[in-house]
């Protein structure tokens, strides 16, 4: 009896999401799905950390994180209760180059939520009790982050990788946070937090007309201006490898990254790029895991990923490692990343590694509110219209001789940016060994 041949993924047929602008600017998506009765609403503004002033970092991610905190009609508390009264879930996050404002609720409660929305972004009054209760828990917060090596490699690797760059700046800086004024926060939330360039995304049973009608009735008098542009430098070359040791006193083991500049996130040549992440370090069965995990036995798991920008991006290899160990843990990452540059996946190996991209990416469309997210991604960053539907055909093209070319434009020895995590006094003389070691401590300075 033979076996059953293997099937093939089928391509997932992308649902068409309309779309309508308010007057003032403000573009509104619709994802009509009547499977639960919840509906999922996102506001996107095209405002991230790096819209931050330098003399102070800390003033875009307070704008957001303060809104909630008092309003003209609404203390804090009174904010708290009604959100609690109508089952109102809300969440709020700033990333480098964008920012949300989420909210969750039943569909019968949908015109509390978008009163609620409207009153924190139309309405905020920056008390200033709550900015210092605010600054004591991002401060404790701050602190905390320095204890922890992933934080601290992050850090010390995109500080190595963009200078002075606004892709530099992964944290804020506690004086930046002591410095804050509401009067600061207020100015920039009301130059950067307007409709120019803002998406409201609701997935959940409401046909867009509806959306458009009840979101107007609460936003339509919010009014618009145009955001600022970000002036992005010119990214340098790196000429390394460069190599950064934090030191982190009494570590038992070693945080250890390995990054190579990768491409910018709307690049047309993504697709490549993520399986040839794939297959480096992209899961359990990929390079990285099978060498340092299986065979080498000097770490309980190594990865390897991308992050990916406006203008740049990253892949980033690495592992915690016993400390013993760093050094030639760091040698079998570079190993692995020359190899991809040299020889030719195997077929077996690429057909795996495409298989797991695409299962992933079907689990992204599988609720309304994830594959809402997907189209604000797609339109924030402005790719094809044919982007998703095209995505799976895409991964399934890509050949051997492509992951092979990728390879050989990311790995090259001589343009790497090593970081390591861990006690000086148990890894430099040997990290040495690899090239000159500039040594810092956990507060980022140099030693």
């Amino acid at each position: 009896m033979k076996a059953p041949i293997p099937g093939t993924e089928k391509n997932i047929l992308y649902p068409e999401i309309p779309i309508a602008t308010l007057t003032n600017g403000l573009q509104i998506l619709s994802v009509n799905d009547t499977r639960l009765p919840r509906i999922f609403l996102t506001l996107l503004f095209p405002v991230g950390r790096v819209c931050s002033p330098d003399h102070n970092q800390s003033l875009i991610p307070l704008a957001l994180e303060l809104i909630k905190t008092g309003t003209k009609n609404r203390s804090a508390r009174q904010i708290a209760d009604f959100v609690d009264q109508w089952a109102i879930d809300y969440a709020s996050d700033v990333m480098m180059e964008h920012s949300t404002l989420s909210v969750d609720v039943l569909a019968n409660y949908i015109d509390p939520a978008l009163e609620f929305i409207a009153d924190v972004l139309l309405s905020p009054i920056w008390p200033d009790e709550e900015l210092k209760k605010v600054k004591t828990r991002w401060g404790s917060h701050l602190i905390a982050q320095r204890s922890q090596p992933d934080f601290l490699a992050d850090e010390r690797t995109f500080k190595a990788i963009y200078r002075n760059h606004p892709y530099s700046n992964i944290s804020l800086a506690p004086q930046h946070l002591e410095e804050a004024s509401s009067e600061a926060i207020c100015d920039i939330y009301q130059q950067y937090y307007v409709p120019d360039g803002a998406y409201l995304l609701l997935a959940g049973p409401m046909e867009l007309d509806e959306v458009v009608e009840r979101t107007n009735k609460v936003l339509g008098t919010w009014n618009n201006s145009k955001v600022p542009e970000v002036p992005y430098p010119k990214l340098s070359k790196i000429k390394g490898p460069l190599i950064s040791l934090v030191h982190r006193p009494h570590s038992v083991q070693s945080k250890i990254v390995v990054a190579v500049r990768a491409l910018p996130i709307a690049h047309s040549d993504d697709v490549a790029l993520k399986v040839t992440n794939q297959i480096l370090g992209g899961g359990g069965s990929a390079r990285l895991f099978l060498n340092l995990r299986e065979e080498k036995g000097y770490t309980y798991g190594a990865y390897s990923h991308v992050r990916r920008y406006r203008h740049d991006g990253l892949l980033l290899a690495g592992a915690d490692v016993r400390t013993d160990t760093t050094v030639e843990s760091i040698r079998e990452i570079l190993k692995e990343m020359e190899l991809m540059g040299r020889e030719l996946p195997e077929e077996s190996e690429l057909r795996r590694c495409k298989a797991e991209l695409t299962g992933a990416f079907v689990r992204q469309m599988q609720t309304p509110a994830s594959i809402g997210r997907l189209e604000l991604n797609r339109r924030l960053y402005q790719f094809p219209q044919d982007f998703y539907s095209d995505f799976i055909p895409k991964v399934r093209a890509v050949t051997g001789e492509q992951v092979l070319e990728m390879s050989q434009r990311l790995f090259d020895p001589e343009q790497v940016v090593i970081t390591v995590v861990g006690d000086r006094e148990n890894v430099e003389k040997e990290l040495r060994q690899l090239g000159e070691v500039q040594v810092y401590n956990v507060d980022g300075n140099l030693i």
